[in-house]
């Protein structure tokens, strides 16, 4: 007999670890912990209908899936420069970041071809393969939203530094210097900071393609996910 209080439990980690991937938090108990954890107690799918022990299931498939994932990476995405005209004088400008079937984007800044958006969007990676798009689009009412243009955030810079395993260095310490070049779309040399806390951020300023002008500036930073495979994949 499965006890209905751990299922309910474990549904609410699920769907907390869910929230992880969009407003990331510490958890107290690892992904692993938790199904270890179900193990024992014996949760196995099937079970008759009404009974919490096929629907246990459901939970096992979800925490399973969140193993697989890498990590996250958080994308502050600060501002644009110079984006493109796309209605009379000027344009309604937001961003989207996209990777495999995620899509998050940013507020709409109205009128605006320098909009200020300073929001951080959150995604999860489940391989590093797969490309990370931030497009900029003109909001329309009536009409299908314009692009302004699109351009790929390479995270492959910051992995490489965050695999080195470095240890206590100086805050403010520039860790890598990533030069402009034809296979990454960065407008100027991008840096690789340690901050406070141990944690290494990239500063970038991106070069949008397909689109007569505009730059977007952002920052990127590597989120470990307790119990998921990290960096050690």
């Amino acid at each position: 007999m499965v006890n209905g209080r751990w299922y309910r439990f474990s549904l609410n980690i699920c769907s907390d670890l869910e929230q992880l991937f969009i407003y990331p938090f510490k958890l107290s108990h690892s992904c692993f912990e938790i199904k270890e954890k179900r193990r024992r107690e014996g949760v196995v799918g099937g079970g008759k209908p009404g009974s919490t022990k096929g629907e246990s299931s459901v939970v096992e498939s979800k925490l399973v899936g969140i193993m697989d994932v890498l990590g996250l990476v958080r994308i502050r995405v600060r501002r644009g420069i110079n984006l493109a005209v796309r209605d009379t004088l000027s344009s309604d400008p937001y961003c989207v970041v996209s990777c495999s079937n995620q899509k998050v984007k940013t507020k709409v800044v109205r009128g605006n071809c320098n909009p200020v958006w300073n929001e951080e969007l959150t995604i999860y990676i489940k391989d590093f393969d797969s490309p990370i798009v931030l497009s900029v689009y003109d909001k329309d009412t009536f009409t299908v939203d314009d692009s302004m243009g699109s351009a790929q955030i390479d995270i492959d810079p910051l992995i490489k530094c965050l695999k080195l395993g470095l240890q206590s260095l100086p805050e403010g310490t520039k860790v890598e210097r990533v030069h402009p070049t034809k296979e990454n779309c960065l407008a100027e040399e991008s840096s690789i900071v340690w901050t406070k806390g141990g944690k290494m951020i990239q500063d970038m300023i991106l070069k949008l393609n397909d689109v007569e002008s505009g730059q977007v500036q952002l920052q990127i930073e590597w989120i470990e996910i307790p119990g998921c495979k990290g960096l050690r994949a």
